[in-house]
């Protein structure tokens, strides 16, 4: 199951399908997304989940009502939830949270919004020991109340962080169900040289370049192109439909690999390289995927 960590700050591996609807990951416009507790959907009738900076954003009343948590309101803007003898403690515009008297931080503090107090729905779900999936296709968020598992790592320049921690993405290239699009960009056509990388986008492909400020660019097919990698680059989705499936095959290359800390955390200081990410929340060096690509053949 993939792992969550909800904040980027360009726009990075959001996987939104390309078709002239595609969003850049820089953007900070909020996305709706849903929700299933064990298997069954979560219905929002009025205060829904969003999905924004790479976190995703939940109504409190969803943490007692989904999750049987006990939700209590303090008049100095505290909120208290708790399940069994879990109990977590945090103030709306704060970072800091206090889980069963040990203080920690949080990335993005529970917030008011449309009179709606909202709360980072990963942190509160793993605090009272639950294990949450992020499916980015289909902008899903799994969760398993009773049961945690242990994000493992292939091999890549870093390691997946430790259990617990709330980094959305992995380490290790995942493949998408079909392999027609990823084999015409990246074998014997997609590379780095002087500093940029450089491919023509196949035929039938779409795809949009983003920029750290959040503009977005078209990208036709057919045609070659040369970006410069390195800080505040940006990125780039490229996607294609499917040949036999209902859905898109699509490939998210993030051309700062340390535009933030989490990418940092994950991989290291990578020089001359960018980042490929495919079916899932895995990603792994262009190098890397061009040897796997290749093997394919």
């Amino acid at each position: 199951m993939n792992r969550i960590r909800m904040r980027v700050g360009s726009t990075f591996l959001a996987m939104i399908m390309v078709l002239g609807l595609t969003a850049s990951f820089a953007s900070a416009a909020q996305v709706a997304v849903s929700v299933q507790v064990n298997g069954t959907a979560v219905k929002f009738p009025d205060a829904k989940p969003y999905y924004e900076n790479n976190r995703v954003m939940i109504p409190i009343r969803f943490v007692s009502e989904a999750l049987g948590a006990k939700v209590g309101y303090g008049l100095d803007r505290s909120v208290t939830i708790e399940l069994g003898i879990k109990k977590i403690l945090m103030k709306i515009n704060s970072d800091t949270v206090t889980v069963d008297s040990v203080i920690k931080k949080l990335d993005v503090p529970a917030r008011l919004q449309q009179n709606r107090t909202y709360v980072p729905l990963r942190f509160v779900s793993e605090a009272v020991g639950a294990e949450v999936g992020w499916n980015q296709e289909k902008r899903l968020v799994t969760i398993t109340t009773g049961a945690s598992t242990t994000p493992t790592a292939s091999p890549s320049p870093s390691a997946t962080p430790a259990a617990g921690g709330n980094n959305m993405f992995k380490v290790g290239f995942e493949w998408p169900r079909e392999t027609e699009l990823g084999k015409a960009l990246f074998v014997d056509n997609m590379k780095i040289v002087n500093g940029k990388l450089t491919f023509t986008l196949p035929k039938g492909a779409a795809g949009s370049k983003g920029t750290a400020t959040g503009a977005l660019t078209k990208l036709e097919p057919g045609k070659s192109y040369s970006f410069p990698i390195g800080k505040n680059a940006g990125d780039l989705v490229i996607s294609k439909p499917e040949s036999n499936g209902d859905s898109w095959e699509s490939y998210a290359i993030n051309l700062d690999t340390n535009f933030n800390e989490d990418m940092t955390e994950l991989f290291g200081t990578i020089t001359n390289d960018v980042i490929v990410f495919g079916g899932g929340n895995g990603g792994s060096t262009l190098t890397e995927v061009i040897q796997l690509f290749k093997a394919l053949k």
